[in-house]
């Protein structure tokens, strides 16, 4: 991966960052799912914002916009006052391999580009309520809190990847399967055969969980069912399950003036990246942008994987 501007190398790290930033603004009006069909997509955004901000880094040189020591001061004591004492933001930077200064430093650059990007978005127009309440009409299913379903789950792992193994495993949870189709307790049926902790310790039992949270085969399965359904065999990365869904509770649209806000900041924040990137497009049309990202995608997929694994969908 090879990401260079003017001749200047852009660090992994910054690109990854910014994917970052995209990521946690997005989570706030899109689901887990749609997060992951848009994965190229904020890719490609989080390289051209990488872009986008050294233009603007030389931007801020070309123009000598100062930020005065003491916003700067300000800024880095309200860390030292988050921490507790410099001593402990001190050594809270050098696990990052950064010191005192070169923190300060990066905060003086953050309030100069804020600056540049305050003058080039100022004068743009709110956003009217018929604006919001038309994005809202639109896109209302984004904005409602998820289903959940109480499942239990019997687990059994093949002795290999084998195809002949697989199917003894598919064999036996099929027996099971029968057996408490015929009146014994699933219960007791997991806690003797499952080789899940959830099998011993709750009965087969993993609680209630939220739509899109789960492995994918388990979340189209669970989320199909009706409650008392027992499925058939689901093979997941896990090994291989027989699952029943015990209850379930129906996700709640919100109503626009609970997200109203929340529109207005996506609707601004898209109608200030657009006067931006206008302006990010005239200074790259007389800059030399290198950019070959071969081999990131299993970069991106991680960073997708942590960031999706901690978040509760909309």
């Amino acid at each position: 991966m090879t990401l260079r501007v003017n001749g200047r190398n852009i660090p992994e790290a910054a690109i990854l960052n910014e994917l970052k930033r995209l990521l946690e603004f997005y989570s706030q009006h899109l689901s887990r799912a749609e997060l992951g069909q848009h994965a190229d997509e904020l890719v490609v955004k989080a390289r051209e914002h990488a872009v986008g901000t050294q233009l603007l880094i030389e931007e801020v040189k070309r123009r000598h916009i100062e930020v005065a020591d003491a916003e700067v001061d300000k800024t880095v004591g309200e860390m030292v006052r988050k921490v507790g004492a410099e001593d402990k933001l001190r050594d809270m930077l050098a696990r990052q391999g950064l010191t005192l200064d070169q923190f300060r430093a990066s905060v003086k650059a953050g309030k100069q580009l804020d600056q540049l990007v305050r003058r080039v978005t100022a004068g743009l127009p709110e956003c009217t309520e018929e604006e919001m309440q038309a994005y809202f009409d639109k896109h209302s299913d984004r904005y409602a809190s998820p289903d959940q379903a109480l499942v239990r789950h019997i687990l059994m792992k093949s002795a290999s990847g084998q195809e002949q193994d697989k199917a003894v495993t598919r064999s036996q949870l099929l027996s099971l399967r029968h057996r408490v189709m015929e009146g014994e307790d699933f219960g007791e049926l997991a806690a003797a055969h499952s080789e899940c902790p959830s099998g011993k310790e709750t009965g087969g039992s993993l609680g209630w969980i939220v739509e899109g949270t789960t492995l994918p085969e388990m979340d189209n399965i669970i989320f199909g069912m009706d409650i008392g359904e027992l499925s058939d065999v689901v093979e997941t990365p896990m090994g291989m399950h027989i699952v029943e869904k015990v209850d379930e509770t129906q996700g709640e649209r919100m109503g626009f003036e609970e997200v109203r806000e929340r529109i207005r900041d996506l609707l601004m924040h898209e109608r200030r990246g657009k006067a931006l990137s206008e302006y990010v497009a005239k200074l790259r049309a007389s800059a030399v942008v290198e950019d070959t990202p071969d081999g990131d995608k299993e970069i991106w997929e991680r960073v997708f994987d942590s960031f999706l694994d901690g978040q509760k969908p909309n």
